[in-house]
């Protein structure tokens, strides 16, 4: 009597059976038949790894688009435009001063943008995955106080802007262009780690008429801590600035030397003048190597001299114990000195 097999239901004759054809053809058709089934159901899994592997090379590619971006820095409302090809990007900058644009390619771009009706451009690149910070400044005459305290707090002031570069700053004592005459060279009073120094120090590109005294008292006989300049003059000019540039401006420690004194004496100051050693570098006092270091713009070969006589704050003994303040002439580079109740002109500095 014949049997069958447990998968497939095949039929296998008993050995004391005649062969008989019509059971090998339903036979070969039922392997047939699964053979088929098989084959069907290795070409969909096929399919399916396939769509498995491009969807997930999709997945991929999209995370490494999400990942490949600019963080650009710029003045609120500045507009952005990038270009690579036929991608492109466009976006506004807001209060943040920061803009995420995220692309789908590395490589150069270009980069345009729009700041106070002008518009600047520059190629940009990003080298690899993850995001790049670059910079859209306008020039340091343009840009707004608390954009160019941003860069400077970062450290990046240099990258923006370039020594004796200009801006106009409006106080009681007129409208004067600040000149950047150093990077990082003041110290903060409330320093930090990461950040010991201003980011940049400005100086009046001119000096003032010769106006002003560093102190009315014809008996004075004390430094530059005490004088009026100091205690009542700057103060006034600084509350006369604009509010923005105030809101700004750092407070940064001054050492001004005392004659025949090694020690002197370090002030915190938010207005202040130069020494003598700040601008030229040598001092005509006993402690110059006290005074730090010259300004890097005047290191480069400028020299600190202006169309009128301006204070320093160095002081020098003079007969009978009054004293005598270092001046910037307007002709030659060595300081003079001159009595504290005369009027001369002012040439101050700040830090951002």
């Amino acid at each position: 009597m014949a049997t069958y097999t447990p998968n497939y239901k095949l039929k296998k004759p008993a050995a004391s059976e005649y062969y008989n054809i019509q059971d090998f053809n339903e036979n070969a058709d039922k392997i047939d038949t699964q053979l088929k089934i098989g084959e069907q159901a290795k070409t969909l899994a096929d399919t399916l790894n396939g769509s498995m592997t491009e969807a997930q090379r999709d997945i991929t590619l999209l995370l490494q688009r999400s990942l490949i971006s600019f963080e650009i820095w710029a003045p609120p409302n500045t507009q952005v435009m990038l270009q690579q090809g036929q991608l492109s990007f466009s976006g506004t900058v807001g209060d943040t001063m920061e803009l995420t644009a995220s692309v789908s390619a590395l490589g150069t771009w270009q980069m345009m943008y729009v700041y106070a009706n002008k518009t600047y451009s520059r190629e940009v690149r990003l080298e690899h995955i993850g995001q790049t910070r670059v910079l859209a400044a306008p020039t340091l005459a343009a840009s707004p106080w608390a954009y160019i305290a941003k860069l400077s707090a970062a450290g990046l002031a240099r990258e923006a802007y370039a020594l004796g570069d200009t801006k106009s700053v409006s106080s009681s004592l007129g409208t004067y262009d600040m000149q950047i005459i150093g990077f990082a060279h003041d110290v903060l009073t409330a320093a930090k780690a990461g950040q010991e120094r201003a980011g940049i120090t400005f100086q009046m590109k001119s000096a003032t008429p010769a106006n002003y005294f560093m102190d009315e008292n014809i008996y004075f006989a004390n430094t530059w801590e005490q004088t009026n300049m100091r205690t009542v003059q700057l103060p006034a000019i600084l509350q006369s600035m604009p509010g923005d540039l105030r809101t700004v401006i750092k407070q940064v420690n001054k050492y001004t030397a005392v004659t025949g004194n090694n020690i002197g004496k370090t002030t915190k100051e938010k207005l202040f003048f130069f020494s003598d050693y700040e601008l030229c570098g040598y001092s005509r006092l006993i402690n110059d190597y006290c005074f730090g270091q010259q300004y890097e713009y005047y290191r480069c070969g400028h020299t600190p001299n202006k169309s009128t006589i301006y204070w320093l704050r160095n002081n020098i003994s003079g007969p009978n114990g009054k004293e005598n303040f270092l001046v910037m002439q307007p002709d030659i580079l060595q300081p003079g000195f001159y009595r504290c109740e005369g009027t001369y002109g002012i040439s101050l500095g700040f830090c951002v």
